[in-house]
Order: structure tokens, then sequence, then C-alpha cells
């Protein structure tokens, strides 16, 4: 790896949102799951409502919450995956 490869941050940057958005949006699921109105899964819950509110907007309103959190899962994993296809197509390796 170059030198001026190792900290691109345009896209490591990113990486690491989405990563740890990810992550929120599990501790999200097993809370919700787990203890349903405590103190934590409001404030994870707000933490996360700019990313199921949007995936909500395009998911059937059949589909409960804990499917939502799911499916936001799914989008960010794919936007992970569309993120490190870019990175390689830099020649810079996540």
């Amino acid at each position: 790896m170059a030198a001026g490869n190792a900290f691109i941050w345009y896209l490591h940057g990113p990486n690491l949102l989405i990563q740890t958005m990810i992550c929120i949006l599990f501790a999200q699921l097993l809370l919700s799951l787990a203890a349903g109105g405590s103190t934590a899964t409001r404030v994870v819950s707000t933490v996360t409502k700019p990313v199921t509110a949007v995936v909500g907007a395009i998911t059937p309103r059949i589909v409960p919450l804990p499917g939502v959190i799911v499916l936001s899962i799914a989008w960010l994993m794919v936007a992970r995956v569309a993120l490190s296809m870019a990175a390689l197509a830099k020649g810079v390796s996540l």
C-alpha cells in the first residue's frame, strides 16, 4: 500500500459510520426484543431514527418495527458493499 493511501478519510469515514450504525441497529433490535420501553431503548431509538425512518418510508406498513430494523441493517450492508467496491476501484483496501 502506498503511503498516500494509508488514510483516505473520505472512504474510511463513511465506512466507519455505516458500521457503527449497523452495530447500533443490532443493539436496538436486541433491546426492543428484550426490554420493551426502557431508557436505553429510547436513546438508541432516537439515534437510529433517521435510518429507520427512511427505510420505513419505503417498507410496507404491515412490517413491524423489528422487521424495519432488520431491513435497515440489510440496506446499510448493501451501502457498505457499494462503498467497498468504490474503494477497490480507486485501489484502496478498506
